[in-house]
């Protein structure tokens, strides 16, 4: 009958409106569950095609008629499946709940069908009411949950934006078990995703510039809110003995009642630049939603409800929180204080649960991790999330694993962003997040002579983060950017051993200051030597520090490099005795913490080229005992080929460049002392003759050979023409008696010793012999 009338309903001039009846009547007949529904879900979908979309009154029926029958046949639909429950043995509970989620679909399709045929007047007056009246009088949990759900999400946006206050008012009245929790957070998702749509695409310059007024907004009222908190204290004790005698507070003066209007006067004022009216008349929107409609109080209202009355498990509580701050987000980024009153609820359910398994689970700490995230990644500045005055304590009082991911994405987000940290709150701020990172987890000192293990990958990985960060720290001027450093190397110093990592980052931004205040010198309004003394008082004190309490391999030769490269910049900087200090203290590490060959001789490398670049800015004094210092560690070095070549290396101290600015008939001339180099290179000599290994020996004869011609290039009149014949005979002299004995190894240093020759050929050198005898 059913195939009958709806084929007849599909013909024209048909009575569509008495076959409907008639069809719904005759399926009244079939009332096992099953069955029912099954043949319910057929009348549907035949019918579907041939239901009336006019406004025409007569029996061809109109859209109404259509609702009618599409509303009708759900509440029966409904009935049927919810009756579907008590069939059966009660050991079957489980199978028919089972039966009953595969059969949900056939009851859903009605209000997909009905979500088709009405528009916005229509759901809000005639449809909704019944439907949850439905919901709500059928006292099931699973129809309750499922038929909400299905209602969130097959109406539009639109149509809940204009009927929360009946929806939320339905599920107040809804069987207890039912998880309230889920259908809220899907309807404030939806919400959400509705006005990130809707939202207009702002320029980063809009975002920051809107971000700093809220920014400011909430500072005032935060002010505001302080000071009448300071005046009720002062209030006399007149009033205080009332209210104890009462029992209740006393209500709000006009006054305060007048300044928080106030405040929200600003907030508002702050929203205005977003509002934009439609042309037909309609209430102006803000991101899609209508500004008579107050979404975020609404739900959190809502929200408030049901943790209180529901007596909520704190997982569920951080889950509907991350929604509600999502909503804030997405829909009132300006108003800060809306997400400011999340964090605090956030921080009070946490301090409340702080003792409970629940609170450290999983889902959670997830959840929490969420809700934290959430404005960090919004905001187009990581100020604007630190400026919210519960961010921080509701982030201190997560589990460490927590905290660590929170702040490392912040780290993360400096370092993409390219944050400037430019003031000292913005510095608190950034330290106070990161402080996870700079001093916690750290590995505990093992009984003595066991060694410590190394930090996994991961830290020194974010300990890289950090000393990245300490680049962006860029102060307005030269004195507050000092103040910043001081601040950061008083929190970096609590990682320990982890300063191995930080310090390097925090004297490179000490050197760059350092110059600065030297371009500044000039300037009569700047303190030139005591802020340069300061500076250079700081980075020693930093470089001590790390070399005494840090005990790791490498750490050694790494301060040495430091300590050299601050004695660089103070030389050029013309602090020729701060620069002294420095280079006697990286000698004072060699002697006391360098003990490989290797590293020996390449720290006197890195000593002796240092020295040789600022050579012109010391006094002849000071710089002859460095160099002289130099190269009396580079002839004790252990093995022979590095104590050559360090003593040859070294009599390029006595040796200065012309500088460019010595050319320009500026600066002082360069320090030169030829019977000094002579003396270096015939010592160079006689310990590379005492090498036994026939190769190096040659090999380190023509090393040395180079050095003599750059010399006899340069005119240092103490290298002749006599020691350049001498030494190319000895080359020569070598080779043949290797070259007869056998000797591995000679190709080489014969290759190099020809490329040589062939050089001084070029020159034309008079009087240098480069055929052998």
């Amino acid at each position: 009958m059913i195939t009958v009338g709806t084929v007849y309903m599909s013909i024209p001039d048909a009575p569509v409106k008495e076959i409907m009846k008639d069809m719904m009547e005759m399926s009244r007949g079939v009332q096992h569950p099953v069955r029912g529904l099954f043949l319910r879900y057929y009348l549907s979908g035949q019918a579907r095609d041939s239901l009336p979309t006019g406004e025409d009154e007569g029996p061809q029926g109109n859209v109404r008629d259509s609702v009618s029958f599409v509303l009708t046949n759900f509440v029966e639909m409904n009935k049927l499946w919810v009756r579907l429950q008590h069939q059966g043995h009660s050991r079957e509970r489980d199978q028919r709940t089972k039966e009953r989620q595969e059969l949900q679909l056939l009851v859903g399709s009605n209000l997909v069908r009905l979500s088709q045929l009405v528009d916005l007047d229509s759901y809000k007056n005639v449809i909704l009411q019944p439907l949850l009246e439905q919901v709500v009088q059928c006292r099931d949990v699973l129809a309750q949950e499922y038929l909400l759900e299905v209602i969130t999400q097959v109406f539009p946006d639109e149509f809940h934006l204009h009927t929360l206050d009946q929806f939320l008012s339905a599920m107040a009245r809804l069987n207890p078990h039912v998880n309230v929790k889920g259908i809220i957070i899907g309807l404030m998702d939806r919400l959400s995703a509705y006005a990130q749509r809707e939202s207009e695409v702002q320029s980063p310059e809009q975002r920051q510039k809107i971000e700093e007024e809220s920014v400011i907004a909430l500072m005032e009222k935060l002010k505001v809110n302080k000071e009448q908190g300071r005046e009720e204290q002062e209030k006399p004790s007149e009033n205080g003995t009332e209210t104890e005698a009462n029992g209740e507070p006393p209500a709000p003066t006009t006054e305060s009642t007048q300044t928080s209007e106030d405040t929200t006067a600003q907030n508002d004022s702050a929203t205005s630049s977003q509002q934009q009216s439609k042309p037909n008349g309609d209430a102006p929107r803000n991101r899609g939603i209508p500004e008579n409609v107050k979404l975020f109080e609404i739900f959190h209202e809502q929200v408030m409800h049901i943790a209180g009355m529901q007596r909520l498990p704190i997982q569920d509580i951080t889950a509907l929180l991350v929604s509600l701050v999502n909503l804030a987000l997405n829909i009132y980024p300006e108003r800060l204080d809306y997400i400011d009153q999340v964090f605090a609820y956030a921080t009070q359910e946490t301090q409340r649960f702080q003792n409970s398994a629940d609170l450290h689970n999983q889902g959670t700490q997830s959840a929490v991790l969420d809700l934290l995230m959430a404005p960090v990644k919004a905001y187009w500045s990581l100020f604007t999330a630190l400026a919210l005055p519960n961010f921080v304590p509701l982030f201190s009082a997560q589990t460490y694993p927590t905290r660590r991911a929170v702040a490392g994405e912040v780290a993360r987000t400096l370092l993409r962003n390219e944050t400037r940290i430019r003031t000292s709150e913005q510095l608190d701020g950034v330290l106070s997040i990161l402080a996870v990172l700079i001093k916690e987890g750290q590995l505990q000192q093992g009984p003595p002579g066991m060694r410590r293990g190394g930090e996994t990958d991961e830290t020194v990985e974010e300990q890289g983060w950090i000393a990245r960060i300490v680049h962006l720290i860029r102060g307005k001027d030269n004195a507050t950017q000092f103040e910043l450093l001081k601040k950061a190397r008083v929190a970096l110093a609590e990682g320990n051993e982890r300063t191995k990592h930080t310090t390097p980052a925090l004297l490179t931004q000490s050197l760059k200051l350092a110059r600065n205040f030297k371009r500044r010198e000039h300037l009569s309004s700047d303190d030139y030597a005591t802020q340069s003394s300061q500076l250079y008082k700081f980075m020693h004190t930093s470089l001590s520090s790390l070399y005494t309490r840090v005990n790791t391999p490498g750490v050694p030769d790494l301060v040495l490099r430091l300590f050299v490269s601050c004695g660089q910049v103070a030389a050029q900087c013309e602090n020729e005795d701060i620069a002294y200090e420095y280079f006697a203290q990286a000698f004072t590490v060699y002697e006391e913490s360098i003990s490989d060959s290797r590293s020996q001789f390449q720290a006197i490398c890195i000593i002796a080229g240092a020295l040789s670049n600022c050579g012109e800015r010391f006094g002849r004094e000071n710089y002859d005992t460095l160099i002289t210092k130099a190269a009396l560690h580079g002839s004790k070095l252990l093995k022979k080929p590095d104590q050559c070549r360090a003593v040859y290396l070294a009599s390029h101290l006595w040796w200065g460049v012309e500088k460019a600015e010595r050319e320009e008939g500026q600066g002082k001339e360069p320090y030169r002392d030829g019977k000094r180099v002579l003396e270096c290179l015939q010592r160079a000599l006689r310990v590379a003759d005492a090498c036994m290994d026939t190769a190096v020996s040659v090999e380190l004869f023509v090393e040395i050979l180079n050095r003599y011609v750059y010399y006899f290039d340069q005119e240092n009149d103490a290298v002749t023409t006599k020691y350049l014949n001498g030494l190319v005979e000895l080359i020569h002299s070598n080779l043949a008696t290797g070259a007869g004995e056998g000797v591995a190894g000679l190709d080489n240093p014969k290759r190099h010793f020809e490329r040589t020759l062939a050089y001084i050929e070029s020159r034309g050198y008079e009087g240098v012999e480069i055929k052998a005898k």
